[in-house]
């Protein structure tokens, strides 16, 4: 049960730094819901209702709610770039310590890698021109800090090389997650272990993937590709 039945006392903003601070509170307690209810059943009524404020009244802060959840999200993806920034300050001579650091790293974001894999097919059809821009561009200024810290890591690759890392492993970790045992135990659905492909876990096969990836754009990188 959300706040454990207890109502939060949510008043309108009255300034720019009030309306912060009650954004972030509809996006904390979105994010709430979505681990306890799922994103289908969350609804402005419910958002509300969690937080003591009319769902006519929380359009004053968002649209929709995949404004929300896009808003969510890209806190999410800075989380992850934050901690690649931390984790790969120095160069790391041996590509298969990076790779497993690499994975180990996505694994403590998986509700970025959730909600990332299906951004274009659910969030961006219903959100605002101002918040997919937004988004866009904000977007773009994170994954340019990504790649600074793959070179931090990875000095030996070219600037090419290092900016198809983050586009290819991105794309394959969006792609792996939804279908990976990891997933389908958070969102409670069953796990099918012997039927067809099965279901594996994120870390052996994404692990896999960087490996193959890595070792093509070394060679690229070898003959000037």
């Amino acid at each position: 049960m959300i706040n454990g039945g207890k109502e939060m006392e949510f008043r309108r903003a009255r300034n720019a730094e009030q309306k912060d601070i009650r954004r972030q509170q509809i996006i904390n307690m979105t994010a709430r819901l979505l681990e306890e209810i799922g994103y289908e059943k969350i609804t402005f009524t419910e958002i509300g209702k969690c937080l003591s404020f009319t769902r006519i009244n929380l359009y004053h802060y968002f649209a929709n709610k995949n404004d929300i959840f896009l808003e969510l999200l890209l806190q999410d993806i800075e989380e992850m770039v934050q901690d690649a920034e931390n984790t790969f300050s120095e160069p790391v001579k041996n590509c298969k310590v990076f790779i497993g650091a690499w994975t180990e790293m996505m694994l403590r974001h998986q509700r970025m890698m959730a909600l990332f894999s299906i951004t274009n097919t659910v969030f961006l059809k219903g959100a605002t021109h101002e918040v997919h821009e937004a988004y866009r561009i904000r977007l773009h200024e994170l994954f340019q800090r990504l790649e600074r810290a793959v070179r931090a890591a990875l000095p030996y690759f070219s600037r090419t090389a290092v900016s198809l890392f983050v586009e290819f492993e991105n794309s394959y970790a969006m792609t792996l997650y939804p279908a990976s045992m990891e997933y389908k135990k958070a969102q409670r659905i069953e796990i099918l272990e012997k039927v067809g492909f099965g279901t594996g876990h994120f870390s052996p096969q994404f692990s896999k993937y960087l490996e193959i990836i890595l070792m093509g754009l070394a060679e690229k990188d070898k003959n000037g590709a």
